[in-house]
């Protein structure tokens, strides 16, 4: 069995959050006739720690974050772990040497980090 990010897994997700404890929220710009936004913020909040997203899934996943490493106090990048950077190297396993579009004009080359 699997799962996928999806829309049809997002209540879960804020209820899994609720059942925890969290305050949660939704923030965004109302829409022209009184539509929801399409671009809208996901909130958690809890113990003095706030955790923002573009969805429900990713909110939930930062808060799993804190959950794992269990700070005690919110320090500038208390989420930060050390060791190998996976994310090159599955990027550069899956796709080989070629150069990552950092989506700002740059380029990150996943061979030299």
């Amino acid at each position: 069995m699997g799962l996928s990010s999806h829309l049809n897994v997002y209540n879960t997700c804020l209820r899994i959050l609720t059942e925890r404890g969290y305050a949660i929220r939704a923030s965004g710009e109302i829409e022209e006739e009184g539509a929801y936004p399409t671009q809208c913020y996901w909130i958690a909040e809890k113990d003095g720690f706030y955790f923002c997203a573009d969805n429900p899934i990713e909110l939930l996943g930062l808060v799993a974050v804190r959950d794992h490493l269990q700070p005690v106090e919110d320090v500038p990048y208390w989420w930060r772990t050390e060791g190998p950077n996976l994310h090159d190297e599955l990027l550069e396993r899956a796709f080989g040497d070629c150069k990552l579009d950092c989506g700002n004009g740059n380029q990150h080359d996943l061979a030299r980090n």
